[in-house]
Order: C-alpha cells, then sequence, then structure tokens
C-alpha cells in the first residue's frame, strides 16, 4: 500500500495503541507458534487431509503469514505518520502477501469435499472480503485520500487476522459444545473475519466523527 504522503505530520504512538499492537503481535505469535511448526515437516502425519493439496495450503501460509507480520508494523506506521519509504516497502510486502494468501485460499475452498460446502464458501468469501478491502486500501491512497487509506488498511488488517481469530475462537465455541465440530469450523469460517469487520466498522465512524 504504498504511500506518498510525505507531508504528513509525525505523531507520537499513544498508549492505547502501543498496547493494542502488543496485544494483536502477541496473538500473532501464538498462533504462529501454534500452528505452523507442524507444515515444516513433509509428510503425510503433518498435513493430514491436506496433503493431496498441500502446494495450495503452504501458498496460504505464506501469504498469511507475510500480511500477518508486515500488516502489524503497517498500522504502526500509518496511524503515527511515519509513512516513508519502510512504509511503502512494507506495503509492497503487505500486498504481495493477500495475493498469495487468497490465491491458495480461493484453491482450498474450491477442491474441498462438497459436504464441506458451507466452509469452503466462508472462505472463499474471507479471501475476496481481504482482496476487496485492499485494493480499496491501494486504490484510496492512488487518490491521495490518506484517512480512507487508513481505515481500508484497518479494515484489509481485520480480514487478515481473520486466521488468528479462528484459531483463538473455534475450540472455544467447540468447548462450550455450542454445535458439532464440523458446524463450529462453519460457523468460524464466515465469523472470523464478517464478525470483527462488523464490530471494527463503529469504530472507524466513531473515530472519523471525533476527528470533525
Amino acid at each position: 500500500m504504498a504511500s506518498t504522503g510525505l507531508h504528513l505530520r509525525q505523531r507520537p504512538a499513544s498508549f492505547r495503541l502501543i498496547l493494542i499492537l502488543a496485544v494483536l503481535a502477541a496473538l500473532a505469535l501464538w498462533f504462529i507458534g501454534d500452528n505452523v511448526p507442524r507444515y515444516t515437516h513433509w509428510n503425510l502425519r503433518s498435513y493430514g487431509d491436506f496433503w493431496p493439496r498441500r502446494y495450495g495450503l503452504l501458498l496460504h501460509i505464506t501469504g498469511g503469514l507475510l500480511a500477518l507480520g508486515a500488516g502489524i508494523v503497517q498500522i504502526w506506521l500509518g496511524l503515527t505518520g511515519r509513512t516513508r519509504a519502510a512504509h511503502r516497502a512494507l506495503g509492497r510486502l503487505y500486498g504481495a502477501g493477500i495475493l498469495l494468501g487468497s490465491a491458495g485460499a480461493y484453491y482450498l475452498a474450491l477442491t474441498i469435499n462438497p459436504k464441506y460446502g458451507a466452509y469452503a464458501a466462508g472462505l472463499f468469501m474471507l479471501a475476496t472480503a481481504w482482496l476487496v478491502t485492499s485494493f480499496m486500501a491501494i486504490l484510496a491512497i492512488r487518490r491521495r485520500a490518506y484517512e480512507q487509506h487508513r481505515e481500508w488498511m484497518l479494515r484489509s488488517y481485520t480480514v487478515t487476522f481473520a486466521f488468528v481469530t479462528f484459531r483463538l475462537l473455534d475450540p472455544v465455541l467447540a468447548k462450550w459444545h455450542l454445535a458439532s465440530a464440523d458446524d463450529v469450523d462453519t460457523i468460524m469460517a464466515w465469523g472470523c473475519w464478517a464478525v470483527p469487520l462488523l464490530l471494527a466498522e463503529p469504530l472507524l465512524q466513531l473515530r472519523r466523527m471525533r476527528a470533525r
């Protein structure tokens, strides 16, 4: 998400912003440590049902990790007005991660067992929301709409963080026995991105109203 807004005033980071980013970083590290190492072992046992589609899964994981890591730094740079070379370079890395990750997500969604169609539809729409929100962020910055760029980047990263949200809440819902394991996965395939986006939007609008 390249930014040419070099004239924007650099702002000090608030304690609240630092706290939020620290929590996001901690959850991202937990997610990576809990889910990624198993896929470093190139065998059927590690990949399970994903083994026949392992290349698509690796594409999805690689892109997701790039976007997950670069996105946190991008939020810091964008919200504090540090929009110079690092912001542009990381923006390109973030965009590349989304392209790779969404391509893998589309492949996995379209090749899943038909009996998991509702889950596949959630994954397909997650990839679509990922691309749409990121494209709008790019469009905004190309038109020098800096505030809109920030807002769309926050929406985009909300979708990026859906992978962490899924792994965080899926076992909780299963433990509460709210539905069968398969149904919980289906619910979370939609809920991990749609609900956070719904919750994020009022916060963005309140922030805009306060600015006015």
